[in-house]
């Protein structure tokens, strides 16, 4: 009798225990849905914060194309816009505009490489980097035609793809170098003259921007390949809400239809999520 008092009491025991664990199981399941509805909300905070930012330099971009059409430079609007981070109530933000046709573009090879291979020749010769990775693009974008960005370059290591990506790009519809906004490599390959292009880059950082007279007024009078207006560009966008961070990155192409049939297209976007630097003490 006493053996089955005891089963008795070890049955009522392991239920006690067992409905304990839901109980304990049930809160957490409950905090575990709480958390992940609080982090989806924060996320689709993050994500509408990005997409603002983007659109914030889609409208600048647009504005440009009818207020300063001649010019794309670091003084306007488009250029301004962006941030360093900010600290907001629920997070951070930041938003970084680039002009993708500051760099060199490799997809040209495709049909014009006989202007460009010296072009590409110095530069790769600028950043240290063999003769043979001149060759390795040539042949690659001849082969395979238009890449979507260097990333795509077989036969390089990371480290090359990295140097490379300080000089070149690849654009989705050609486009020349911009002069307002290149860097003095490639503005000393295009022009094939390291001096003269930093007599420019000098010029240009005084007055903000060049013109094709400031390009005479150092014995430049043509430069083919190059110009001052650009119509590819990168947007980077970081967004922070409740520990939540999104990244965007963005390509936008402005379309020149008509004179008044103009439009600041989305091309390409890339999402994933990123590090916030914090404050400075």
């Amino acid at each position: 009798m006493q053996r089955d008092g005891g089963i008795i009491l070890v049955n009522v025991l392991v239920a006690l225990a067992l409905g304990a664990a839901l109980v304990v199981l049930m809160f957490t399941s409950q905090d575990n849905l709480i958390d992940r509805s609080r982090r989806m909300a924060a996320a689709s905070q993050a994500e509408a914060l990005a997409l603002g930012g983007e659109a914030s330099i889609r409208a600048a971009l647009a504005r440009d194309m009818t207020e300063a059409p001649d010019t794309d430079n670091r003084t306007e609007d488009w250029a301004r816009i962006q941030q360093e981070t900010v600290a907001l109530e629920t997070g951070r933000f930041s938003v970084s505009v680039s002009d993708a046709q500051a760099l060199f573009d490799i997809n040209q090879f495709k049909d014009n490489g006989f202007a460009s291979t010296q072009v590409l020749s110095l530069l790769i010769a600028q950043v240290g980097l063999p003769a043979r990775v001149t060759q390795s693009i040539l042949t690659q974008v001849q082969a395979d035609g238009p890449l979507p960005d260097l990333d795509a370059l077989r036969d390089m290591d990371a480290a090359t793809k990295v140097t490379l990506k300080t000089i070149l790009v690849a654009l989705p519809a050609g486009g020349d170098v911009n002069l307002n906004t290149a860097p003095l490599p490639v503005i000393a390959a295009v022009i094939g003259n390291a001096a003269t292009a930093g007599r420019l880059i000098a010029l240009r950082d005084r007055k903000g921007l060049l013109t094709p007279d400031d390009l005479a007024a150092v014995g430049v009078v043509a430069v083919p390949g190059a110009g001052f207006t650009s119509d590819v560009f990168d947007v980077d966008v970081v967004a922070e809400v409740d520990d939540v961070t999104i990244a965007l990155h963005s390509r936008l192409l402005r379309l020149h239809r008509t004179a008044t049939e103009r439009e600041v297209r989305v091309i390409a976007r890339r999402w994933g999520t990123a590090s916030i630097a914090p404050d400075a003490e």
